[in-house]
């Protein structure tokens, strides 16, 4: 049971596509198209795992099935193809424009495959280019709209859920590495252990920005009026960055004495910013308000007092550097967590008071 609570979102996908599969064949079936299953598979292929990706999906489907279908029927009916020759000949005609558009613009990739069912197909030949190519386009068409109608019906999943989820990963794998960074400014710390923290935050940021984007076609299409999604992984990437740059100043550790000056200071601000950023990325999951900077902003005073009274070398000053750094991307990234959980419920709970975004707490 609980492996399936975690899985949640994929087991919701599977559902999707099951139900997106029986509908689009019962509804070819219905409708007495000639091959119904195009319908199928355009349906199967459709269903992503947001609103949005499926949204995409369907037009790309739509877009290049008719391009491959048009150019394809042009083709079969200007160049005779009784023979085996003639049908290489008409199929190399085919196929060298339909693969550069689909290597230039990805949304083409089924036009090639299109024109080659339709050159190659046996029903196509009984019903001739222009008849099989119309039926081909109203197939997908038909796969096209009932997998688009699943995706928002049934089970379904909005790509600013999917960004939560992805931000909470990246949030949760940011902090491991924080706890890594830290350390190594008083002690040795295995590179290899950093560089698989640094490989996952690398993963979580490429579907983060795919489920942005996602949310942004949502928003264009007007499925959604939620909030402007770009803005989270801008900043969550720069408190990444300072990150990076602190675990730079840490490649060696400290010089000995400033190592017994600022061990237990960099101990508690290591666990205060850990603990806030799996906090905040439960935040980002759960789309609630995020928690209070104002632990981790009272150690990290207690941290750059205790540098200030001791003789700052040029590590400390850059490091003082990337500490005030991270402080105000944190600062912007509270921020935008709070706009991200006042979308997603604009009615205001009972006794709950609306706080200011970009306030420092």
């Amino acid at each position: 049971m609980n492996y399936l609570l975690r899985r949640r979102a994929e087991l919701h996908l599977g559902i999707r596509t099951a139900v997106a599969g029986v509908a689009s064949f019962a509804s070819a079936h219905a409708l007495g198209l000639p091959q119904g299953y195009w319908a199928v598979f355009t349906a199967v292929l459709v269903v992503q795992t947001s609103v949005g990706g499926s949204f995409k999906a369907a037009l790309d489907r739509l877009l290049g099935t008719l391009s491959g279908a048009i150019y394809g029927a042009v083709v079969a009916i200007l160049v005779p193809h009784t023979d085996v020759f003639m049908l290489g000949a008409a199929l190399a005609i085919s196929l060298v424009p339909l693969a550069l558009l689909a290597a230039l613009n990805p949304s083409f990739r089924a036009a090639p495959l299109t024109a080659i069912i339709l050159l190659l197909g046996n029903t196509g030949m009984a019903e001739g280019p222009a008849l099989a190519a119309l039926d081909r386009t109203v197939e997908v068409t038909l796969g096209g709209v009932v997998g688009l109608a699943v995706s928002m019906i049934v089970l379904p999943a909005r790509a600013h859920a999917v960004m939560g989820d992805a931000a909470k990963a990246a949030l949760d794998f940011m902090a491991a590495l924080s706890a890594n960074v830290f350390a190594g400014l008083t002690d040795k710390v295995d590179n290899a252990s950093n560089s698989a923290h640094h490989d996952s935050i690398q993963a979580a940021f490429d579907k983060l920005e795919a489920a942005a984007a996602e949310a942004n076609r949502e928003r264009s299409a007007l499925l959604s009026g939620d909030s402007d999604p770009d803005p989270i992984p801008r900043t969550l990437r720069r408190v990444y960055h300072d990150l990076v740059l602190i675990g730079r100043i840490a490649s060696e550790p400290l010089p000995a004495e400033e190592r017994e000056r600022l061990a237990q200071p960099l101990s508690h601000l290591s666990s205060a910013l850990a603990d806030f950023l799996r906090r905040l990325g439960t935040a980002f999951a759960e789309r609630r308000p995020p928690p209070e900077l104002r632990i981790f902003d009272m150690e990290l005073t207690a941290c750059l007092d205790r540098i200030d009274a001791g003789q700052t070398g040029g590590r400390l000053v850059a490091l003082q550097f990337a500490f005030e750094q991270i402080r105000r991307n944190l600062t912007d990234l509270t921020s935008r967590a709070e706009e991200f959980a006042r979308t997603s419920d604009k009615r205001p709970r009972k006794g709950q008071t609306e706080r200011l975004p970009g306030r420092r707490l």
